[in-house]
């Protein structure tokens, strides 16, 4: 066990002593030499691509000095199965593993590999002086039915990588070892015939991207994401080997999809995927933890079983109603980012077009925004251009071209729960994409002033995986060519210079940017529609 694994296994122990030394003592001791027996395997698990058996075995500090051990370096465990003996297998002495204050031994790897083991395991000691001489013998916990193993490789399948793909078994388990091997390279990709993917924490200590395919679409999980530790701390596991990330992209049945295409069909929209449960959980045993969220935008697919002229992907609220998310169109798959877990469709709407816009130079951008359900006209079939933006109406806008989701609510004095905006101004929030005023308010009736708005923008990129970082004098730079650059808020230069350099905003003149001004429905969403094809969202 080395690097990552190490590290967190050691952090592990450390913390999971207490509750260790509590399993450990029920262990039965069957000749009384030692008369409290701290034994227990830690780690058990057979690899059929390399042939391997990983066997450890932790000896605590007190039963490791007590008669019997006396500082062995080589220990025996006696191995039936089906009450059939398969032979004396020697453990030992391991420097590689933690150091918690306890000893562990290994399988050596020159020895038989086990295969099969569903009945006893007995640990005998026998005396230094002579090793002929049994001293006693210990009932341990039963190694495991090693073949098929824990996380899989067994059924029949061949989880040998290729080109960093491994195949699951048909329940969805997945070979810790040839996972490990395929995310050397730093990304590898499991492929699951069913509705599951149970990737083994083991394997997943060195980071990386593992992405899930199944013929539904596919799911691309960054593991610097999960925090492995906490997770496994909060399901009270001591070892990594017991604490499996489980994946699932799952075609909705019975009344859960007859809900979802109601929400479709009230949008004005048909499904041309399948509607599908994006979900991840940390599982041990019969514990789980459902992760879901995330810091950054998650990338998935969705496989197109049908055609249309607008496709849109969309989210399944569990209100009843679908909230567009950032959208790629492609041939035969739709790719949409989130950052949240839940449930996901590709749906064709009608093509909007505004009255209003026929000659107006934000058409484009505008048309675009409306056919992607980001933005909505102000009614009779018109977008009115030129009307101002309130604070908590651009804050709309922005959480729908991003999909975001709120945890809770606002934390604004002047934002009641009851307000039409109340969840958007949650999201913009909790994203770090809003701020209040120091007084605890939001204001979210006040007219947004283009410098607000750019600051904005430029968080919401931010948050989408682009960064511009700019130096004072880079800023000033790009801001010295403007007259009104002294009217910009001390708290907004940078942003502002970054939504410049990002094209996101141009100068109301060749010499005026107008930080103050407020900004109107045609400036927020061509803002909006550069910042989403700065990243590709769009």
């Amino acid at each position: 066990m080395k690097g990552g694994e190490n590290r967190v296994m050691k952090r592990l122990a450390i913390r999971k002593t207490a509750g260790l030394m509590a399993l450990i003592m029920t262990i039965s001791l069957l000749l009384p030499v030692i008369a409290h027996a701290a034994v227990e395997f830690v780690k058990k698990e057979y690899s059929p691509v390399s042939g391997q058996s990983t066997i450890v075995l932790r000896v605590t500090e007190d039963t490791y000095n007590a008669e019997g051990f006396e500082g062995k370096d080589t220990v025996s465990i006696l191995v039936y199965t089906n009450r059939v003996q398969l032979g004396l297998y020697d453990l030992v002495y391991s420097p590689d593993y933690a150091k918690d204050g306890a000893y562990y031994y290994v399988l050596g790897t020159r020895q038989p590999q086990l295969q099969s083991v569903t009945e006893s395991v007995y640990l005998n000691l026998y005396s230094p002086a002579d090793a002929n001489v049994l001293l006693a013998t210990y009932q341990l916990n039963a190694v495991y039915p090693i073949f098929p193993p824990i996380f899989g490789g067994g059924g029949g399948v061949d989880t040998t990588p290729t080109d960093g793909v491994v195949k699951a078994s048909p329940d969805g388990t997945v070979d810790a070892n040839a996972l490990k091997e395929a995310l050397k390279s730093g990304s590898a990709t499991v492929e699951i015939s069913g509705d599951v993917a149970k990737l083994p924490a083991s394997a997943l200590t060195e980071g990386g991207v593992v992405t899930i395919v199944s013929e539904l679409g596919s799911y691309e999980l960054p593991l610097d994401e999960l925090d492995l530790e906490a997770l496994a701390d909060e399901l009270g596991i001591f070892s990594l080997d017991d604490l499996v990330i489980v994946v699932t992209i799952a075609e909705l049945e019975g009344a859960d999809k007859e809900a979802a295409e109601a929400a479709i069909e009230a949008a004005g929209g048909n499904a041309v995927s399948a509607i599908v449960e994006f979900k991840v959980e940390a599982v041990a045993g019969n514990a789980t933890i459902e992760i879901a969220k995330f810091g950054q935008f998650v990338k998935r697919t969705l496989a197109l079983t049908g055609t249309g002229d607008n496709l849109v992907g969309v989210r399944i609220n569990e209100d009843g109603t679908v909230s567009p998310v950032p959208t790629q169109v492609g041939k035969d798959e739709v790719v949409v980012y989130s950052n949240s877990n839940s449930v996901y469709a590709v749906i064709d709407v009608a093509p909007k077009s505004f009255s209003d816009l026929v000659n107006h130079w934000a058409k484009d951008e505008v048309t675009a925004l409306a056919n992607k359900l980001i933005i909505n006209g102000t009614g009779a079939g018109k977008f009115s251009p030129k009307r101002d933006v309130t604070r908590a109406e651009f804050a709309a806008m922005i959480v729908r071209a991003l999909g975001l989701k709120a945890s809770g609510e606002a934390n604004f004095s002047d934002v009641a729960s009851s307000a039409w905006y109340a969840e958007a101004v949650a999201a913009a929030a909790e994203a770090g994409i809003v701020n209040g005023y120091t007084d605890g308010t939001f204001r979210p009736n006040n007219k947004i002033t283009r410098q607000e708005l750019a600051a904005m923008v430029v968080r919401a990129q931010k948050l989408a995986g682009l960064d511009v970082d700019l130096s004072d004098a880079e800023v000033a730079g790009l801001l010295s060519g403007y007259k009104d650059a002294g009217q910009i808020g001390a708290w907004a230069r940078a942003e502002l210079a970054a939504a410049i350099e990002s094209g996101i905003v141009q100068g109301t003149s060749a010499n005026t940017v107008s930080p103050t001004a407020s900004a109107n429905r045609a400036e927020a969403a061509v803002m909006i529609y550069r910042f989403l094809g700065n990243v590709d969202f769009i």
